[in-house]
């Protein structure tokens, strides 16, 4: 990390994720503020989510009061793994174990962070959040891999109303210093319709992280126009159902 003037400027992708463990750790409501790109968007896949539109905003929504109760004192990001990349957006799958005074583990969980590049430095655009992971738990992530395919699938054969069925509202869609919301079932027909890199075929679908109610699937594929896209989404079931709920494309 470089500085001008106070702003601070990531050279990297790690740079800015490892930053914020280091801010919030430090409880530096303003630093921990920096590291991303805005407009900053959190999505779980319990089916919450956090908006932020500028740093004051995210700054001033900072709290570790709850953390606190429960014995926290600091957070460590687990080594980050970089799963798609272009010059100005990676995904990295990461997330963090939070540990309390003794230096023991209370709570991990396993989060794929969208960074994008802007003006320069990196930040962090979104963060998608399995929000169910416990450690050496053995899951099965063949449905919410099995949602994402189908889902592309129909997007493929050009049912975008049927590819729509799949995701839980709102659903996020996150850009280079973007991000969209489509809050009803006539915003994500739109959406999908309009959007770059629409599958033409797919090439591979995995899951890279998983817990018992949450995952982050990543998807490659040929789009119509013969490039090579790149994809990762937040996959849930907040109401019984595994739905979509956020995605993240790299295309050409």
């Amino acid at each position: 990390m470089s500085r001008e003037s106070d702003k601070p400027v990531f050279e990297s992708p790690e740079d800015a994720y490892h930053q914020f463990f280091r801010a919030d750790s430090e409880k530096d409501a303003e630093g921990w503020a920096a590291v991303m790109s805005y407009p900053h968007v959190r999505v779980s896949a319990r089916g919450t989510g956090l908006y932020f539109e500028t740093p004051a905003e995210y700054a001033a929504g900072a709290s570790w009061s709850a953390r606190e109760a429960t014995g926290w004192v600091r957070s460590v990001g687990v080594e980050p793994v970089r799963v798609h990349e272009s010059a100005d957006k990676v995904h990295l799958a990461g997330g963090w174990t939070r540990y309390n005074a003794n230096d023991e583990p209370i709570l991990r969980n396993r989060v794929t962070c969208l960074l994008t590049r802007i003006d320069g430095s990196w930040g962090i655009q979104a963060r998608f959040g399995t929000d169910s992971f416990r450690e050496g738990e053995a899951v099965d992530a063949s449905a919410p891999i099995g949602v994402v395919g189908e889902h592309l699938e129909r997007m493929a054969a050009g049912d975008i109303e049927a590819a729509a069925s799949s995701v839980s509202l709102p659903l996020v869609d996150v850009g280079i210093g973007r991000v969209d919301r489509y809050g009803d079932p006539a915003e994500v027909v739109e959406g999908l319709a309009t959007a770059a890199g629409r599958p033409r075929s797919v090439r591979d679908i995995r899951a890279v992280q998983a817990g018992s109610d949450g995952a982050g699937v990543a998807a490659t594929w040929g789009d119509t126009d013969g490039g090579r896209v790149q994809a990762v989404f937040v996959v849930g079931r907040p109401e019984g159902a595994w739905r979509i709920g956020g995605r993240s494309i790299i295309a050409p």
